[in-house]
């Protein structure tokens, strides 16, 4: 039995949140990467590694919300901010578990709502950009 990575993506493609949560999982784990090395090999400030970050999980609450939305192939904003709500939810878990850094502040709840909108803006544009109609 091959299993390979193309295989088990293409499966997923039928589970369009489960889709969209791995590829911005897959994209957060990339961009954390690049971050790490680049304050590892240059003299980084505090703000700008918390700015490389969010920048981060924009993008990859986006790539998520896009590749979602683009196997629905219909409610965009709808796939899109649940993902861009699972991914939120995601991140403070492990925040949680890891660091004990969220608390149920305005400012927090604030980043929850902006993921879910950046979502549901990606699955917007995911979804017009399906090629079979």
């Amino acid at each position: 039995m091959d299993m390979s990575v193309r295989t088990t993506m293409n499966s997923l493609r039928r589970f369009p949140l489960f889709y969209g949560i791995t590829w911005a999982l897959f994209v957060a784990v990339l961009g954390t990467l690049v971050v790490s090395f680049w304050a590892h090999f240059h003299a980084l400030s505090d703000g700008s590694i918390l700015t490389a970050a969010y920048v981060v999980h924009c993008v990859a609450v986006i790539f998520g919300a896009v590749s979602s939305s683009r196997s629905a192939a219909e409610r965009g904003w709808y796939y899109g901010g649940l993902v861009g709500l699972i991914y939120a939810i995601l991140m403070i878990a492990i925040g949680i578990l890891v660091y004990n850094t969220f608390s149920m502040d305005p400012s927090g709840l604030f980043r929850v709502l902006v993921m879910v909108l950046i979502g549901a803006f990606g699955g917007i544009i995911g979804v017009n950009t399906v090629r079979d109609r």
